[in-house]
């Protein structure tokens, strides 16, 4: 019995038609697959890594890139997404760049908002593409955020998470993403495909189960899983998973078996799988992180985002980033040093450098009668200075100091007898220069 027939009679009816998809990437626009130079060669992709100096056990940030994020909302707000999601989603993005060492970081360079009410629901087809070339900008990662992402089958509709658009190179998303999807979608951008990559086909598309079959026919030679399927011999042939993974993240299909007769053992947890439970999802193989290192290095936009360029360096920005208002404020705690920077913004072929000017900040206060709440700020460069305001949860100043260079304390003397949230206001008052400005900023209570 071929595997088509095996999947469909043990999955529920809606397993081939998904009332909630997660990604609509069209597979069968990959067409420059066969043009990729690891297709059939994966050891090109170990020799490139070589090349580079890639190591597994170092976090080696190669490429920092600029994400620009097309909000489409509602008229009056009311349907939106707020910029504190948009914070949560790129600090899951960089968590899992930086769990894997792929040698990526990215961060907002811009936030559009598009208000109409009647585009917050894009169609799939023809809607969200016409979006993606009419609102568009240069050398950055435009990430368009829809409410409902609606595609029509056959007269069944259903909603898709997100999607990567190969003809435009723009990633879509929902307002209700998971935790990886972003990381999902701009993998795609990046050059990867779904390890399920045509698992229902015949032998001449789907992916073998085991590594050292090679085609018996005429006109394919090679390992078959370093062409079919996503191409790359180190994610291990899998059906779609979107049904075959347990609450433990285990494997369950594996009584399937591929076009050979081999049982499947597929792993749930690549970030470019469909398990059941996104929360699977953490890693990415070597394999991939060369393909999207090496994807990378081609793009026409690589000079703007490589660390290898000097000047490229201003654009280090924290870990804490967006945090430029009170909605994307970092949290500050008690008995930790944050480092913070006041780097260059990203403007496609500027001839004047923009910098960040204000980050933004809060804290809770405890119930600590007769305690003093300190907060220390230390500017790295003595000719620099800050601007620091304190406000209380209703946003009214409380106080507000000056910080010079080496200049390290500034003493919140406040009532601890209630419990408040505070907000922290830092702002560059220094005129745009060559070099970077970043500080330290700690409290504790004395």
């Amino acid at each position: 019995m071929i595997l088509g027939f095996v999947v469909s009679n043990n999955l529920p009816l809606k397993a081939q038609f998904l009332d909630d998809e997660f990604c609509g990437n069209r597979e069968i626009l990959n067409m420059d697959m066969r043009k990729k130079p690891w297709k059939g060669a994966n050891q090109f992709l170990y020799d490139y890594l070589k090349q580079i100096h890639y190591s597994e056990d170092k976090d080696s940030i190669r490429y920092r890139v600029p994400v620009k994020f097309w909000i489409y909302q509602s008229e009056d707000g009311a349907i939106s997404v707020a910029d504190s999601t948009l914070k949560r989603w790129m600090q899951e993005l960089n968590y899992y760049q930086e769990l894997n060492h792929t040698g990526f970081r990215f961060y907002v360079c811009d936030v559009a908002r598009i208000n109409k009410k009647n585009k917050v629901t894009l169609g799939y087809y023809f809607e969200a593409p016409w979006q993606t070339l009419i609102h568009k900008d240069k050398a950055c990662i435009n990430v368009y955020v829809a409410q409902t992402i609606k595609k029509r089958f056959i007269g069944n509709k259903y909603m898709v998470r997100g999607t990567f658009n190969t003809i435009t190179n723009s990633v879509l998303i929902q307002y209700n993403t998971s935790t990886t999807g972003l990381s999902h979608e701009i993998g795609h951008y990046f050059g990867l495909l779904h390890p399920h990559r045509n698992y229902n086909k015949g032998k001449s598309k789907q992916e073998s189960v085991s590594r050292t079959r090679t085609f018996a026919g005429l006109f394919k030679k090679g390992l078959i899983c370093e062409k079919n399927g996503d191409g790359l011999a180190d994610t291990p042939a899998e059906p779609k998973l979107s049904y075959l993974v347990n609450n433990d993240c285990e494997f369950t299909g594996t009584s399937l078996k591929d076009r050979w007769g081999d049982n499947y053992q597929s792993a749930t947890d690549n970030i470019m799988s469909y398990p059941t439970h996104y929360r699977c999802r953490k890693h990415f193989t070597q394999g991939q992180k060369a393909v999207m290192l090496y994807s990378a290095s081609q793009s026409k936009y690589a000079k703007y985002w490589t660390t290898a360029i000097p000047e490229n360096k201003m654009y280090c920005f924290d870990q804490y980033e967006p945090d430029n208002n009170y909605e994307t404020a970092s949290i500050l705690d008690t008995g930790m040093v944050q480092y913070h920077t006041f780097h260059r913004l990203f403007v496609y072929k500027s001839s004047k450098p923009v910098f960040d000017q204000e980050d933004w900040l809060k804290f809770e206060v405890e119930n600590r009668k007769g305690k003093e709440l300190c907060i220390k700020l230390r500017v790295d460069d003595e000719d620099k200075s800050l601007k620091v305001k304190i406000y209380n949860e209703k946003m009214q100043l409380i106080k507000e100091e000056h910080i010079k260079g080496n200049q390290s304390n500034v003493v919140l003397n406040i009532s601890t007898n209630l419990k408040s949230t505070y907000y922290i206001l830092v702002r560059n008052m220094n005129s745009v220069e060559k070099q970077m400005l970043s500080y330290n900023i700690s409290m504790d209570y004395l």
